[in-house]
C-alpha cells in the first residue's frame, strides 16, 4: 500500500518527525512557502529532515509554494499525490498559517474519488491532543440538506431503534428508512445489528494526560 504525508513545512520540523516516529509512510510531500527571506530556512530545515527520511528509507520532498500561484499549486500538488497513493494523510500542523489554510481549502475541493483517500490530521502546539478527521465523511456531512441534520441530530449520542427516531424527527418511516440507508452508505449512520442506528464517528480528538 503505497501512504503518503502531505504536510504544511516551515522552520520547525518536529512536527513531521513526530509522525514519522509513529507512523509509516511510503513517502512525504511538505509544502514549503517561497518567499525571499524565509525560503533559505525552510530548506535548511528540511536539509535536516532528510537525513531521517533517508535513514529511514522514505522518499520525502519539498515542495515550493509561489505566494502568488498558492491555492493552484497547493491543489495540483495534493491531486497528483491523491490520484496515485493508495491513502493520503493530510497533516495541517506546521508551517505558516497561510499555507495551512490553503491546504486546508484545496483538501475540500478535492473530487470524491480522491477525497476518499484522504485522513485530516492537526496535533496540538504546545498542548498533547490530535485530532484526525475522515475526509469524505466531513464532506459527506456537509452537504447533507434539513430532514438528514434533524436524523443526524437526534442519534446524537444515542443508539436508537426506526420507531424511536421516527418519534425524535417526526418524519414518516417510510421516508426515514430510506434516508438513513442512504445516510449508512455515505459513511455517517452504522445500523447494528439489533436494528438500531447510531452516529459513525468521522472526527477523533485524543488527548494524553
Amino acid at each position: 500500500m503505497k501512504r503518503v504525508l502531505l504536510a504544511s513545512f516551515g522552520f520547525d520540523i518536529d512536527y513531521v518527525l513526530r509522525r514519522l516516529a509513529t507512523q509509516r509512510y511510503s513517502r512525504v510531500v511538505l509544502l514549503g512557502l517561497k518567499t525571499r527571506e524565509g525560503f533559505e530556512r525552510v530548506k535548511k530545515a528540511y536539509s535536516t529532515l532528510s537525513i531521517v527520511c533517508s535513514s529511514l528509507k522514505v522518499d520525502c520532498v519539498l515542495e515550493p509554494i509561489e505566494p502568488s500561484n498558492m491555492l493552484r499549486s497547493t491543489y495540483s500538488t495534493l491531486l497528483r499525490e491523491t490520484q496515485e497513493a493508495d491513502e493520503v494523510e493530510v497533516y495541517l500542523t506546521g508551517g505558516p498559517r497561510i499555507v495551512v489554510t490553503a491546504l486546508l481549502l484545496s483538501t475540500l475541493a478535492l473530487p470524491r474519488p480522491q477525497a476518499e483517500k484522504v485522513k485530516l490530521v492537526v496535533e496540538g502546539e504546545g498542548f498533547d491532543c490530535s485530532m484526525s478527521v475522515n475526509l469524505h465523511s466531513l464532506l459527506e456531512a456537509l452537504r447533507v440538506d434539513d430532514k438528514d441534520k434533524q436524523i443526524l441530530l437526534a442519534l446524537e449520542d444515542e443508539r436508537l431503534t426506526l420507531s424511536e427516531i421516527a418519534k425524535k424527527t417526526g418524519l414518516p418511516k417510510s421516508t426515514l428508512h430510506r434516508r438513513l440507508e442512504e445516510l449508512v452508505n455515505k459513511g455517517l449512520v452504522v445500523k447494528t445489528e439489533s436494528e438500531t442506528y447510531t452516529l459513525k464517528r468521522y472526527i477523533e480528538i485524543v488527548c494524553l494526560e
